[in-house]
Protein backbone atom coordinates (compact mmCIF):
# COMPACT_ATOMS: atom_id res chain seq x y z
CA UNK A 1 0.00 0.00 0.00
CA UNK A 2 2.92 2.34 0.69
CA UNK A 3 4.17 1.93 -2.88
CA UNK A 4 0.69 2.60 -4.26
CA UNK A 5 0.42 5.76 -2.15
CA UNK A 6 3.78 6.95 -3.51
CA UNK A 7 2.65 6.32 -7.08
CA UNK A 8 -0.64 8.13 -6.48
CA UNK A 9 1.24 11.10 -5.05
CA UNK A 10 3.54 11.13 -8.09
CA UNK A 11 0.54 10.92 -10.45
CA UNK A 12 -1.14 13.79 -8.60
CA UNK A 13 2.03 15.87 -8.81
CA UNK A 14 2.34 15.24 -12.54
CA UNK A 15 -1.32 16.00 -13.19
CA UNK A 16 -1.08 19.20 -11.16
CA UNK A 17 1.91 20.18 -13.26
CA UNK A 18 0.10 19.40 -16.53
CA UNK A 19 -3.08 21.21 -15.51
CA UNK A 20 -1.33 24.06 -13.70
CA UNK A 21 0.70 26.99 -14.86
CA UNK A 22 4.10 25.51 -14.03
CA UNK A 23 6.53 25.51 -16.92
CA UNK A 24 9.54 23.32 -17.67
CA UNK A 25 11.94 25.58 -15.77
CA UNK A 26 9.78 25.44 -12.65
CA UNK A 27 9.70 21.66 -12.87
CA UNK A 28 13.47 21.48 -13.26
CA UNK A 29 13.94 23.78 -10.29
CA UNK A 30 11.56 21.73 -8.18
CA UNK A 31 13.44 18.58 -9.19
CA UNK A 32 16.93 19.80 -8.31
CA UNK A 33 15.74 21.37 -5.05
CA UNK A 34 13.96 18.22 -3.86
CA UNK A 35 16.25 16.35 -1.44
CA UNK A 36 14.33 13.12 -2.07
CA UNK A 37 15.39 13.08 -5.73
CA UNK A 38 18.43 11.02 -6.67
CA UNK A 39 21.64 13.04 -6.85
CA UNK A 40 22.23 12.12 -10.49
CA UNK A 41 18.74 13.34 -11.42
CA UNK A 42 19.25 16.54 -9.44
CA UNK A 43 22.51 17.22 -11.29
CA UNK A 44 20.84 16.65 -14.67
CA UNK A 45 17.94 18.95 -13.77
CA UNK A 46 20.31 21.66 -12.53
CA UNK A 47 22.41 21.38 -15.68
CA UNK A 48 19.35 21.72 -17.88
CA UNK A 49 17.99 24.69 -15.91
CA UNK A 50 21.17 26.75 -15.60
CA UNK A 51 21.02 28.11 -19.15
CA UNK A 52 17.64 29.68 -18.40
CA UNK A 53 18.44 30.94 -14.90
CA UNK A 54 21.69 32.77 -15.64
CA UNK A 55 21.98 34.79 -18.84
CA UNK A 56 25.13 34.47 -20.87
CA UNK A 57 27.15 37.65 -20.79
CA UNK A 58 27.55 39.49 -24.05
CA UNK A 59 29.13 42.75 -25.08
CA UNK A 60 27.84 45.04 -27.78
CA UNK A 61 29.95 47.86 -29.18
CA UNK A 62 28.43 50.65 -31.20
CA UNK A 63 30.84 52.68 -33.31
CA UNK A 64 29.56 55.84 -34.84
CA UNK A 65 30.32 56.76 -38.46
CA UNK A 66 32.74 59.56 -37.49
CA UNK A 67 34.86 57.29 -35.32
CA UNK A 68 34.78 54.52 -37.92
CA UNK A 69 35.83 56.90 -40.68
CA UNK A 70 38.77 58.19 -38.62
CA UNK A 71 39.91 54.64 -37.90
CA UNK A 72 39.72 53.69 -41.57
CA UNK A 73 41.73 56.77 -42.54
CA UNK A 74 44.40 55.86 -40.01
CA UNK A 75 44.50 52.28 -41.23
CA UNK A 76 44.85 53.34 -44.87
CA UNK A 77 47.90 55.40 -44.01
CA UNK A 78 49.51 52.48 -42.25
CA UNK A 79 49.06 50.07 -45.14
CA UNK A 80 51.03 52.08 -47.70
CA UNK A 81 53.98 50.06 -48.95
CA UNK A 82 56.72 51.54 -51.12
CA UNK A 83 57.25 49.58 -54.32
CA UNK A 84 60.35 47.36 -54.20
CA UNK A 85 63.54 48.65 -55.84
CA UNK A 86 64.73 46.78 -58.88
CA UNK A 87 68.39 45.83 -58.89
CA UNK A 88 69.94 45.18 -62.31
CA UNK A 89 72.75 42.70 -62.24
CA UNK A 90 74.96 41.46 -65.02
CA UNK A 91 77.31 38.54 -64.57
Amino acid sequence: MTEIDKLRAENKRLLDWIMGDADALTTLQRTYLDPKTLTSDRIKAAGAAIAYERPKLSVQVHVGPAVLGERLDQANGMKVVNPPKVIDHQA
